[in-house]
């Protein structure tokens, strides 16, 4: 779908806005840190290949061992208590709440629901 060129332009002026937030420089920089970190991005990405994998079975009806299971839960323990990933995952839930206004007034202005439209 393409956007009209005013909808576009605003949408590159709030992101370039949102960049120099204070509270968004913060989480660019847990998230650059992590991206530049192959140990941390391969851990989690493992963790979501195991999490995909063991889900996709289940729902095909197999079973699934004590020791898999278990040995996922050691997997995702792993990945929340990595300093880089914590760090990241710490900041986002720190700027969630202003996300959500951002959303808030996108909608009001707009006139829809922002948010289930963002998903579509």
């Amino acid at each position: 779908m393409e956007l009209p060129e005013e909808i576009r332009n605003a949408a590159q002026t709030l992101g370039r806005s949102l960049r120099e937030e204070d509270f968004m420089r913060s989480y660019l920089k847990a998230v650059e840190e992590f991206v530049a970190d192959l140990e941390a991005r391969k851990l989690e990405e493992q963790l979501y290949a195991t999490y995909n994998d063991l889900l996709a079975r289940q729902q095909a009806g197999e079973s699934l061992s004590r020791e898999e299971t278990q040995s996922f839960y050691e997997l995702r323990r792993r990945v929340q208590s990595h300093p880089l990933i914590s760090a990241r995952e710490n900041e986002l839930r720190l700027i969630k709440p202003y996300l959500a206004e951002i959303a808030d007034e996108i909608s009001a202005r707009l006139g829809v629901d922002y948010t289930a439209l963002a998903r579509s």
